[in-house]
């Protein structure tokens, strides 16, 4: 009988040490692809690791290539806040959004600058299904999109594990010439 008692003295402890007491709910947002991109509807394109921490490469596309991306912004029990997507050679390249109505019902239309890739999110959203196209126009072989997504949640981070309340990764596109 004291066996068992202990045994269930010890689960309680145990069941009530990992409880959160404070009520919250906080995780980090993520960014996830939905399919592998594509080109044009025919050709998925792998994406790859590299020798730099938070930088993928994509398989390299053709100048005229349309590559479409469907993107998943999840920010689990938190609400999203902003969302930037940034070019870095917009000479070679070009992101195409979905449509300005579609933009303004999520987004904070005032905030926000479409154009330049920055999305800020009305309140109480706490995922998203985010497809654009990227158009490659002219050779590059340091073509990069930038993603960065953050929320609501707040860390207090006096624990041991490490959290964030925004995440971001590179998507290098070296992009070569028709023949």
């Amino acid at each position: 009988m004291k066996t068992r008692l202990f045994i269930f003295l010890g689960l309680m402890a145990i069941a009530f040490t990992s409880c959160n007491l404070s009520g919250s709910s906080n995780s980090t947002p993520e960014i996830l692809f939905v399919s592998s991109p594509f080109v044009d509807k025919s050709d998925s394109l792998n994406k790859y690791y590299t020798d730099e921490a938070g930088v993928f490469r994509l398989d390299t596309i053709s100048v005229g290539d349309t590559v479409t991306f469907r993107m998943l912004l999840y920010g689990y029990s938190n609400n999203l806040s902003s969302y930037n997507i940034v070019q870095s050679d917009t000479t070679s390249t070009k992101i195409l959004l979905p449509a300005i109505t579609s933009l303004d019902s999520i987004f904070l239309a005032a905030a926000s600058d479409y154009p330049s890739g920055k999305f800020i999110f009305k309140s109480k959203i706490s995922s998203l299904y985010f497809p654009f196209k990227y158009v490659a126009k002219k050779a590059s072989a340091a073509a990069k999109i930038t993603f960065y997504l953050s929320s609501d949640a707040n860390f207090d981070n006096s624990g041991s594990m490490v959290a964030n309340n925004s995440v971001s990764f590179v998507l290098e596109t070296p992009i070569k010439t028709t023949k």
